[in-house]
């Protein structure tokens, strides 16, 4: 006879987010049937409540199957009306914001980092090596348009910047993009139509560095062809990472798996759900129970890392400040993660027209194509022909950076990596981990 251990899910089953909610319930699947947990329980039990249209609905009918921990929901405004219709403890990996702050929400446990924090991911990394840039332009819009641009801008403080911010209303890129003034650094949130039609007017500038949200699907920027070298953007995860976290799987291992299971590859949604599912089986662990406060003294006491990085709550605010959101850039093609130092898997390469070109680097070095011109940004276009002539490209591993971290006006400086060429290792398909086991699921819809 088996004992299970019964959670709920509250997450998108149909409507305009039922893909990611599949993905949530497949990551969360994936748990259920890796867990070990103490005795009493030696299966966990998934049932999934339909948070499209009603997720207070949902998350009402889920409390009432008295389940031992609850997951979701996926969204912003699903999350405030979900996680404000109870008082049990959720863990919340689908609407990571800093609305969700102790003071407002004390009965939340915060597995990822706001995503309205990617800004300042790239405000550290171009610090790093360029002490003169100080102008930033920002164009936000959105749900998190007004969160992200507080956050940026007191990172940007921080850091010795000054920002320039407009948001507007989805749909009007062109006209916020347009009027922008000169500056060093560009950063735009909004959606990928928005953020297209945005590119194609402002990256033909000179900017020191470009960072756009959507940029990191290859989808997306396709038809920006040259103008997406160099550009940086937010990435939740990395599948390809081989570090060996302290709970759970390697990123690789886990998608391996997940891929086995469902024949898809893993999407950020479902590895942060499998992560959430992560987090409780460790709390259980520490504290030996299922009590919500016993939970909740686990969890804001806990500091360990997973296949998406660092999980640790701040005391104050509640809110995820050990992971930090990956940053990735475009180089020669391929996008390569670039900050935080520890987790890059490419060199940095600031400023922006110093960035390998299409295609690569030739045999013998040397960069195959035009590249922008390097001086300071003036807002005007550049691009091939223009005054300074192209600049050449440094190739990874080139040493001759600024010392001081200026930028300078000829090759810009790189971020310095970990050591490189981690060794390959074997890893299993479905096999069962310590302190990872079978479960089964089900599918309920709010009653």
């Amino acid at each position: 006879m088996t004992t299970p251990l019964p959670v709920a899910l509250v997450t998108p089953l149909t409507g305009p987010d039922a893909a990611l909610g599949l993905a949530a319930l497949r990551g969360m699947t994936l748990w259920a049937r890796d867990e070990r947990l103490p005795p009493p329980w030696d299966e966990v039990g998934v049932t999934a409540f339909d948070a499209h249209p009603d997720p207070v609905r949902a998350m009402r009918s889920a409390v009432a199957t008295r389940p031992a921990a609850i997951f979701g929901p996926i969204g912003m405004r699903a999350a405030l009306g979900a996680l404000g219709a109870t008082s049990r403890v959720v863990f919340n990996a689908g609407a990571p914001s800093t609305r969700f702050v102790r003071q407002a929400f004390p009965h939340v446990v915060n597995v990822a980092a706001p995503a309205s924090t990617w800004p300042r991911g790239v405000l550290s990394a171009i610090r790093s090596v360029d002490r003169q840039a100080r102008r930033v332009a920002l164009l936000a819009s959105g749900e998190l348009a007004v969160e992200l641009t507080s956050v940026c801008k007191a990172a940007a403080r921080a850091q010795g910047y000054e920002v320039t911010s407009n948001v507007f209303a989805p749909g009007r890129g062109g006209a916020a993009a347009r009027p922008l003034p000169p500056a060093d650094v560009l950063i735009v949130h909004a959606g990928a139509e928005d953020e297209l039609e945005i590119a194609d007017i402002l990256l033909r500038r000179s900017w020191r560095a470009a960072a756009f949200s959507t940029a990191v699907s290859a989808e997306a920027t396709a038809t920006l062809g040259a103008l997406r070298e160099g550009l940086l953007a937010p990435a939740s995860w990395a599948p390809e990472g081989a570090v060996e976290p302290g709970t759970g799987p390697a990123a690789r291992e886990f998608s391996a798996d997940f891929t086995l299971l469902h024949g898809v590859a893993p999407t950020e949604t479902a590895a942060w759900a499998y992560v959430s599912g992560l987090i409780l089986g460790r709390c259980i662990r520490y504290c030996g129970g299922v009590g919500d406060a016993s939970l909740l003294a686990a969890a804001r006491g806990l500091d360990t890392t997973t296949l998406l990085g660092r999980f640790r709550l701040d005391e104050a605010t509640g809110l995820q400040v050990g992971h930090q959101v990956p940053i990735v850039q475009w180089q020669s093609g391929a996008s390569w993660t670039v900050w935080p130092r520890d987790a890059a898997r490419a060199p940095f390469h600031h400023p922006r027209w110093n960035a390998p070109p299409p295609g690569g680097l030739a045999a013998d070095g040397d960069p195959r194509g035009d590249r922008l011109p390097a001086g300071p940004a003036t807002g005007h276009s550049g691009g091939p022909g223009a005054p300074g002539g192209p600049a050449r490209a440094p190739v990874p591993g080139d040493t001759d950076t600024d010392t001081d971290g200026g930028t300078g006006t000829g090759t810009g400086g790189t971020v310095p990596l970990p050591a490189q060429g981690m060794p390959g290792r074997p890893f299993g398909l479905g096999r069962p981990r310590p302190g990872l086991g079978t479960g089964g699921f089900g599918l309920q819809r709010p009653s």
